[in-house]
């Protein structure tokens, strides 16, 4: 293959400072020019170019999952479970439907047969760098580059060799910094190859364990590399031999990424069509940063570079901007920098001849490979300064259960002077509710039609003053139903439930709500890990979840976790501090909602909510739908943390019979929703005054 602007073959090499101003060339890549024959592989597209073969010497030319290894260092690899942290990345992904579109009439891509997601940004440099911490301490893939430090053009990880191994850490861009830049963990990450790119995929579909680069970790997954062989790509598993289950995550195939970055359901009233560009654009992009529509990364007409507007490339500048910072220039799916900034490698499993497909343009690039009908061949072990990745994921399934949850932040808060409670040191997430009979419905059809561990209590259809499930059929074909009890009883806080029934209702959740018997995968293990909790112990939080091989996503808050997010504000005439109530208040709301606001479900004097009467009646119900006062919310939204029904909390999370309750409930007086009023049960109660809510740890996106 040949430059289209030289005629030669190029020979990509890591730029040094001791060389001359290298050239552009049409694709992008800058190149020194020599008379050498063109590497093998296959070049397609409208225009012929290669993608630039960076000369690696610590890497060899076979695929990376090939039995030739590299040697390794002399050091013995480390349990990592304290770097987890490092490990937990969310990408933002956006999803594809107008599922059975038409090709695009011109180039003949774009046409997809089924719903998926992409992600909205490049895979950045920092989410590459936690990658790097969870699998690469020995790094016998080569996951990491040398250029990834010293080509400061891309420039954004460094490797430092420890006593148990590598570690990775985020370096700033070198030169002027891109405008709009917020971090330095926002760039895309370059000097990635194909192999790099399926790797991180099968990693992110594995759940992103820690530990040495194996199948489990990030040989196989969607991506068998094990048994690759030098000149064919592998094609995408059909089962994720980790996970039992199609992969989650891969990268994405041409007519994924084509339709994502091109196509517009809008175009032809309606019928749909295709940009010429990926913002929504049929005009020449410009190049300028920020909030003008149509900007794209990448060499203007006049030769500006988009950092600095300047037409010559200074090998001591970063040239990447932040993912996104085109703020206005997404594509029609919200998908950004799918021109420009860098290349991106896509799935081109199967072909042969060492070839991959990239498409999009970047930072180096002309207006012509940008285009919806340019792309671009390399071999798969190429990697540059303007080449990166994107990945994508199967449809998102509708969740049987939805936890909307409010975020917990100011970290560090002093606990509460009165109480010894309420310091909580990380950020994190709280239902805004508690789990209602509806939600506990849909977690007992979906795994208790063999009720192994008694997650249904009979109690739950027969004292009706908090009544709302019944149960028909025989053990191995169990049905359950919401009653209707004074009213459809779905809305109302599920009762009768054991810290244990919380805990399986947590692992379930935590394990993606799957059906089937109670076994490890479904509820016995997860966020905790019930086969340890014998004679009524309770057990601690799993530090990883076995099924995910990452930090438990759902759990059950601990009592200061609880405590914080009822009665902490940040400004409390001034100064932090925790209200008496969890509405916000130093006195007793009402329990009657035409008497004013704030308003619980308790029992003021001797009146019940419900019924506004001092008479108990055994045909009453007792209830109110979750959230139903919704103005009487705690400093961070959550409801019902006074009132309604106790909640068990975790107290300090670790294994023990008793764990706590807390809030009030419906036939409680007011002492029982302050902050002073707690109360430690054996795990295994279950009573019509208690049910639960969901923790999670707290996630930071990019809006």
């Amino acid at each position: 293959m040949t430059s289209p602007r030289s005629g030669r073959a190029d020979v990509r090499t890591p730029r040094d400072r001791g060389s001359p101003q290298p050239r552009r060339d049409g694709a992008g890549w800058v190149t020194r020019s020599a008379p050498m024959p063109p590497p093998t592989g296959v070049c397609e597209g409208r225009l012929a170019s290669t993608f630039a073969r960076a000369l690696r010497p610590e890497r060899s030319s076979m695929p990376r999952s090939s039995s030739r290894r590299l040697a390794r260092p002399c050091l013995s690899f480390q349990r990592l479970e304290s770097r987890l942290a490092l490990a937990a990345i969310d990408p933002i992904l956006v999803s594809v439907g107008n599922v059975g579109n038409a090709a695009d009439p011109t180039t003949g891509f774009g046409r997809v047969t089924e719903a998926f997601r992409i992600g909205k940004y490049e895979v950045t440099i920092g989410e590459y760098a936690a990658f790097l911490n969870a699998v690469a301490a020995e790094d016998p893939a080569g996951l990491y580059h040398v250029q990834m430090a010293d080509d400061e053009t891309s420039a954004g990880i460094t490797r430092t060799s420890t006593s148990v191994g590598f570690t990775y850490a985020v370096t700033g861009p070198a030169g002027i910094a891109p405008a709009g830049a917020t971090s330095p963990s926002d760039r895309p990450i370059t000097y990635v190859d194909w192999f790099d790119a399926a790797r991180f995929a099968n990693w992110m579909a594995n759940g992103q364990p820690t530990g040495a680069q194996a199948a489990a970790t990030t040989e196989n997954g969607a991506y068998d590399l094990t048994t690759a062989v030098a000149g064919t790509l592998p094609l995408r598993n059909a089962l994720n031999p980790n996970t039992g289950a199609a992969p989650t995550f891969f990268l994405p195939t041409e007519n994924q990424w084509y339709k994502a970055a091109y196509f517009d359901p809008g175009l032809r009233r309606g019928r749909g069509g295709y940009f010429r560009f990926a913002t929504r654009s049929n005009a020449t992009p410009g190049n300028v940063l920020g909030d003008a529509s149509n900007q794209v990364n990448y060499i203007f007409s006049t030769g500006a570079m988009t950092v600095t507007q300047e037409p010559t490339i200074d090998p001591s500048q970063n040239y990447l901007s932040d993912v996104g910072a085109m703020r206005s220039s997404p594509s029609s799916y919200g998908t950004f920098d799918q021109n420009g900034n860098a290349w991106e490698l896509i799935e081109s499993a199967g072909m042969t001849g060492g070839a991959v497909i990239l498409r999009g343009g970047g930072w180096t690039s002309f207006t012509s490979y940008l285009e919806s009908g340019y792309r671009l061949g390399v071999t798969s072990t190429s990697a540059a300064s303007n080449g990166g990745f994107r990945i994508a994921a199967a449809a998102a399934a509708d969740p049987l259960v939805v936890v909307d949850l409010v975020a917990i932040g100011d970290a560090g808060n002093a606990a509460d002077a009165a109480t010894g409670f309420g310091a909580v040191s990380t950020d994190y997430a709280l239902a805004k509710t508690g789990v209602t009979i509806g939600q506990y419905v849909t977690f007992l059809n979906a795994v208790a039609r063999t009720d192994t561990h008694g997650l249904y209590n009979p109690s739950m259809a027969t004292d009706l003053a908090v009544a709302g499930i019944t149960r028909s059929g025989r053990s191995g074909q169990f049905a359950y139903t919401v009653m209707n009890n004074g009213g459809s009883s779905a809305d109302r806080p599920i009762t009768y439930v054991s810290w244990f029934d919380a805990a399986r209702f947590v692992n379930w959740v935590a394990n993606g709500q799957p059906t089937g018997r109670q076994t490890p995968r479904t509820t016995e293990n997860g966020a905790y890990n019930l086969a340890k909790a014998a004679n009524g112990r309770a057990v601690p939080r799993n530090a990883v979840n076995p099924n995910t091989r990452a930090a438990p996503t759902f759990f059950l808050p601990t009592e200061n976790e609880w405590y914080k997010a009822a009665y902490f504000t940040p400004d409390k005439g001034g100064v932090p501090g925790y209200y008496l109530y969890a509405t916000q208040q130093e006195n007793a709301p009402t329990n009657n909602p035409a008497a004013g606001v704030p308003v619980a479900n308790y029992l003021r004097g001797v009146i019940y909510s419900v019924t506004q009467s001092a008479i108990f009646s055994t045909t009453q119900h007792y209830l109110t739908d979750v959230g139903a006062f919704a103005t009487s919310t705690s400093h961070y939204g959550t409801l019902d943390q006074n009132g309604n029904v106790y909640e068990w909390n975790d107290l300090t999370g670790a294994a023990g019979r008793l764990r706590g309750l807390r809030g009030g409930f419906w036939a409680g007086g007011a002492v029982t929703l302050q902050k002073s009023t707690f109360t430690q049960v054996t795990a295994g109660r279950e009573a019509n005054d208690a049910g639960f809510r969901l923790a999670s740890s707290a996630v930071t996106r990019r809006a």
